[in-house]
């Protein structure tokens, strides 16, 4: 199941830099994947209207050693902007997978 319990109905494989993956503009109920060098970096969540709705990180930048990994984020939409809330929360694999 994807975003909210809805069948996914693709996982695009982004392969590239470390770089990020779109906010907006994403097939409708689908998760993009982000490699890096052959290494899953992050996965996003996208809604029915293919606006970003979670995040999964794998591995990421951790100066301070103080993440756990993997771990998500969640999204909002506020005045159709995208804010990516800052607290780290355990995977949701049921919802999220």
């Amino acid at each position: 199941m994807g975003a909210g319990g809805v069948p996914n109905r693709t996982i695009e494989i982004i392969e590239g830099r470390n770089g990020d993956l779109p906010v907006r503009g994403a097939k409708p109920n689908s998760r993009y994947d982000l490699y890096v060098n052959g290494q899953k970096i992050k996965s996003r969540w996208y809604d029915r209207n293919g606006k970003a709705i979670r995040n999964r990180d794998f591995t990421h930048q951790d100066a301070h050693r103080n993440h756990n990994f993997p771990h998500d984020h969640n999204w909002r939409w506020i005045n159709n902007k995208a804010i990516r809330i800052a607290d780290n929360l355990e995977p949701d694999y049921e919802r999220f997978n």
